[in-house]
């Protein structure tokens, strides 16, 4: 998530959506003031690379010694902080709760979504990355039990979104540009890939699901399809 006082605008962050190289992109512009929240260590690295602002300001007491550990690059991989007031995946409501209505509305809000399905065989290979072996329709089932690629709670209230658009990554590049043009600054200039080399199956996802698998889905992600107009 980011709050940029800097430049009025609010980043919420969804999970499995291109959100970490947003913001990667997105802090390259913010302030001193700016709210910023921690991503993994190894991303930011490619943050502190590109030029970006690194975390502050999440209300994190020892967010100061988190930010002396990626400058120093330490090979161990330190720990990402997920204590404070923000953090990663914090949802639109609570963020319009801490800065009030009026400042809100005023502010640019936004965030991003992709196609559910996508989502759900993106989920799949992520959390299976680091196991040796394992099964695809049973990480498949565990990922649809837990529901980790229900997005729209973050930025809806529950039934609508309430963020001023939503990119959509299906059409990352055009949307992007309408970012850059609202936001005025390029967003997409140091757009760096993260993440992208754990799906080694590039395949639709309505390709790689059962129909069975995309009836849950669509039943747990119907403002989803509504929103960004979908297709089962």
């Amino acid at each position: 998530m980011i709050l940029s006082y800097t430049r009025k605008f609010i980043f919420i962050k969804t999970r499995k959506v291109s959100g970490t190289s947003m913001e990667i992109s997105l802090s390259r512009f913010c302030g001193e003031g700016d709210i910023i929240t921690p991503i993994s260590y190894v991303d930011e690295l490619v943050r502190l690379d590109l030029g970006g602002v690194l975390p502050q300001n999440y209300g994190d007491p020892q967010e100061q010694q988190f930010r002396d550990l990626i400058m120093t690059r330490r090979a161990d991989k330190p720990k990402t902080p997920h204590k404070g007031q923000f953090y990663n995946h914090v949802p639109a409501v609570e963020v319009r709760e801490y800065v009030g209505q009026k400042t809100w509305d005023e502010y640019f809000t936004f965030s991003m979504e992709r196609h559910p399905y996508d989502k759900v065989i993106s989920h799949v290979y992520f959390h299976a990355r680091r196991k040796e072996k394992w099964d695809f329709e049973k990480e498949l089932k565990r990922i649809l039990r837990k529901g980790y690629y229900v997005n729209y709670p973050v930025y809806s209230d529950g039934e609508t979104p309430i963020v001023d658009f939503i990119a959509n990554y299906e059409n990352l590049q055009e949307d992007l540009a309408k970012l850059s043009e609202k936001l005025g600054f390029d967003v997409a200039e140091h757009y760096p890939q993260t993440k992208h080399t754990y799906r080694p199956d590039r395949r639709p996802g309505r390709e790689l699901l059962s129909d069975e698998a995309k009836d849950i889905i669509y039943e747990h992600c119907k403002v989803e399809f509504e929103a960004l107009g979908f297709a089962r």
